[in-house]
């Protein structure tokens, strides 16, 4: 247990050494969510989407950006003091304050995703909602095969 200062920074070096990775193999440097508006346009043409509906989607998109962009900000900033304050030595109650802060940001960021997708889903029509369950079994299925030909090579 008196290791744990140490096991904290190397996760956190780990994660700081990995993000750039990522970064690269998710589009040269564009980060992983360059492409999510092509992702977007696949799934109004494959649900074939109303005008009315794209411009909802569109809607609900908009108004969320601002949400997640302050979210995003405020985990940066608690990700930093986190940071300092374990190279500091700062002790046990300071880091498990700033963990549980981290955590609760965590949480509302995946209840906003909930949200929207929510929202995505209410402006869909019964045969839509058919089609895109469809399609998320059928993406299931191809990230499984995926996994399971990297387990046998």
């Amino acid at each position: 247990m008196k290791n744990w200062k140490a096991i904290a920074g190397s996760v956190i070096l780990a994660g700081a050494l990995a993000a750039p990775a990522a970064t690269l193999a998710f589009g040269g440097g564009q980060g992983p969510h360059h492409h999510k508006g092509h992702y977007m346009e696949h799934i109004a043409e494959e649900l074939n989407l109303t005008e009315g509906q794209k411009a909802q989607l569109k809607a609900n998109r908009e108004a969320a950006r601002e949400a997640h962009k302050a979210q995003r900000k405020q985990k940066r900033e608690l990700h930093k003091k986190l940071r300092e304050a374990i190279a500091s030595g700062a002790d046990q109650a300071t880091l498990d304050s700033l963990g549980a802060e981290l955590g609760r940001l965590q949480v509302a960021e995946m209840q906003q995703r909930h949200k929207q997708r929510q929202q995505f889903e209410a402006i869909l029509t019964d045969e839509q909602k058919a089609k895109l369950e469809k399609l998320k079994a059928e993406r299931e299925e191809r990230r499984m095969e995926r996994r399971g030909k990297r387990g046998e090579g």
